[in-house]
C-alpha cells in the first residue's frame, strides 16, 4: 500500500517524502508546482481528481495549503478556497475510495484574528465531522516553528530562514514589535519523525509538535548574527497584522505521552546545520518576500 503526501514539494513535504522513501514506503506525491527532485502529480487542490490517485493509498499526509501571517490578509478568499475547500475536495475523494486515514498538519491556535489560523480551525472541524460520521482516522498535528535546510522565502516570511539569509548578507534583521514574543523552534527532521509516529500510533488527541523550550525572537536574531559572524544589526518595526505583540508560543509537551517522541536536535545544532545549508545555497535566495508591500 502507498501513502499520499499533499504539499509534497513544500518545505516539510520534501523532507517527509525523502524520509518515507528511506523507509521503503511507496509514496504518491501531489503539489501545485513541480520541483527538480521527484516526480509528482500536479494540480489545483480545489479541483484535482484525487479519486484517480487514491487506488492503493492507505494513509494521506495532508500538508498542502497557503501559508502566511500578514501575507494572507490580501488573499483571504484564496486562502479559504485552497485550505478549506481543497481539504474538503480531498476528504470527499477519500470517502469515495474508502481511504480513511489522514494525518493533517494544522497550526497552533494562539492568534485568533489570523487568516491562516481560521482556515486551519475550519479544517479541524470538518475532520472531526468525518471522524464522527464516516469513521475516519483523523490525526491532527500542530507543528510549531519548524526550521531547517531548503525552506523557501519568496512567498512568505519565516523568522529563522529570513534571519539567516539577512545575516549572511550583512543586512538588517527586521523584528516585528519588541522582540519579546517567543517562538518554539523545532528542527524539520524531528517534525518528520513525529509525523511518522503519529501515523503509526493514531493518537485521538491533537499532537503539538514542538520542543517546549521557547526563545524570544530578539534573542534568536542576535544568536544568528553571532553564529554567522555577521555585521548585521537588529531593527525593530511595528507589529504586523495577525500576530499579537505579546504572544508566548510554546508546545504543551503532549507529544511525549501521546506518541512517545522527544526532539533529538537541539537549537544550536539545528541552527548550525541550517546556516551551513543557506551559506552553500545563498545565491538561490535573491527574491525574498517583502511584508511592507501589504502593510500600507
Amino acid at each position: 500500500m502507498s501513502v499520499l503526501v499533499t504539499g509534497a514539494n513544500g518545505f516539510i513535504g520534501r523532507h517527509l517524502v525523502k524520509r518515507l522513501k528511506k523507509a521503503r514506503r511507496r509514496v504518491v506525491s501531489f503539489d501545485r508546482k513541480p520541483n527538480k527532485y521527484d516526480a509528482c502529480f500536479l494540480g489545483d487542490i480545489t479541483t484535482f481528481n484525487f479519486d484517480s490517485i487514491l487506488g492503493d493509498v492507505e494513509t494521506v499526509y495532508h500538508l498542502a495549503g497557503l501559508l502566511g501571517t500578514t501575507e494572507l490578509f490580501s488573499r483571504v478568499l484564496e486562502a479559504e478556497k485552497v485550505n478549506v475547500f481543497g481539504t474538503l475536495n480531498l476528504l470527499e475523494a477519500m470517502r469515495r475510495k474508502d481511504v480513511n486515514k489522514i494525518v493533517f498538519t494544522s497550526k497552533p491556535n494562539m492568534w485568533k484574528h489570523n487568516v491562516y489560523t481560521i482556515t486551519k480551525e475550519n479544517c479541524e472541524r470538518y475532520l472531526a465531522m468525518y471522524r464522527e460520521v464516516y469513521g475516519f482516522k483523523t490525526i491532527v498535528v500542530r507543528p510549531f516553528n519548524v526550521y531547517g535546510p531548503n525552506e523557501p522565502l519568496e512567498e512568505y516570511r519565516k523568522a529563522i530562514p529570513y534571519f539567516i539569509v539577512s545575516a549572511l548578507r550583512n543586512e538588517p534583521l527586521e523584528v516585528f514589535g519588541s522582540g519579546d514574543q517567543t517562538m518554539d523552534a523545532i528542527y524539520v527532521d524531528d517534525v518528520v519523525e513525529a509525523l511518522l509516529l503519529c501515523e503509526e500510533k493514531e493518537p485521538e488527541e491533537t499532537v503539538e509538535i514542538g520542543t517546549g523550550d521557547p526563545i524570544k525572537v530578539k534573542d534568536l536574531a542576535e544568536k544568528i548574527i553571532h553564529m554567522t559572524n555577521s555585521k548585521s544589526r537588529v531593527v525593530y518595526l511595528k507589529m504586523r497584522p495577525g500576530e499579537p505583540p505579546d504572544s508566548f508560543v510554546q508546545a504543551n509537551g503532549n507529544m511525549l505521552h501521546l506518541i512517545g517522541y522527544k526532539p533529538n536536535v537541539g537549537l544550536e545544532v539545528g541552527l548550525r546545520k541550517t546556516i551551513d545549508w543557506y551559506s552553500e545555497n545563498l545565491s538561490e535566495f535573491e527574491e525574498i518576500y517583502n511584508p511592507h508591500k501589504v502593510l500600507v
